[in-house]
């Protein structure tokens, strides 16, 4: 099916729908709700069945290296800087609309569970990640949090037009991305049930690094005039930076 991919701005997200659940655990599960150990999927599509939803993210710093899994590895990816206001508030609108959604189909994919927790795509930054940071200079780029990006072998990484492995991968340089909003996992493990948002890269591109710099874009006065020019900040399809948590709690990891 023909897909294009979206800078973050450009997307609708009234046109996100969800396929049918589906259980990944092997064991049997009981018609009358999830079991202790219970992990569902609901794929994500962009309109209709098939059509993947892909986002064109803008630069951002890979401060901390990559960090090796059990079987794949870790990015973690701050979210600081101007050129990332446009791409964190399709984040936290994305977020806004699975919770509110996740509110209306609770009976489905909760099976009206008393305690679920929705875990965050945009994390918080802990000490004790900070601390072990060999660029320091970046730091306040993770003020605003950082996005935990999965990667695994079906993920095209380029350098310079050409294929390079995750390893390969330098820290302190810019990576751009191409990443599907790909599905909402569930998991329940004793009586406790939490879900997020999978975010799947297809392509992650580590850019060129030069000894000149393109100015961003921000507010320019010119101290020859008496006026002084304003801009606004361009935003996504909601206006709301918080996440509306009232029925299902709201948890940071």
């Amino acid at each position: 099916m023909q897909s294009r991919q979206y800078l973050p701005h450009q997307y609708n997200l009234e046109n996100l729908i969800y396929d049918d659940i589906e259980r990944t655990t092997s064991s049997k599960i009981p018609s009358s709700g999830p079991s202790e150990n219970d992990k569902l999927t609901i794929k994500m599509y962009d309109g209709k069945r098939g059509k993947p939803i892909y986002i064109q993210t803008p630069e951002l710093t890979n401060v901390f290296g990559v960090t090796k899994k059990s079987n794949y590895y870790e990015l973690l990816l701050p979210l600081g800087g101007f050129s990332c206001l446009t791409f964190r508030q399709f984040i936290i609108n994305l977020q806004n609309k699975i919770l509110s959604d996740a509110n209306e189909n609770k009976s489905v994919w909760f099976k009206n569970r008393k305690s679920v927790k929705f875990s965050p795509i945009i994390k918080e930054v802990n000490t004790d990640v900070t601390s072990t940071m060999g660029h320091t200079e970046d730091i306040d780029k993770c003020e605003e949090g950082m996005i935990k990006i999965k990667v695994t072998n079906g993920t095209i990484i380029k350098r310079n037009h050409e294929e390079i492995s995750i390893k390969e991968l330098s820290v302190g340089k810019k990576v751009r991305m191409i990443i599907q909003i790909y599905a909402i996992w569930v998991n329940t493990e004793n009586d406790v049930t939490t879900f997020g948002i999978y975010i799947k890269p297809e392509i992650i591109e580590e850019r060129n690094s030069y000894n000149l710099e393109f100015i961003e874009e921000k507010v320019i006065i010119d101290s020859d005039s008496d006026t002084e020019s304003t801009t606004s900040t361009a935003t996504c399809n909601s206006t709301n930076d918080e996440l509306n948590d009232e029925e299902i709690k709201y948890e940071s990891k």
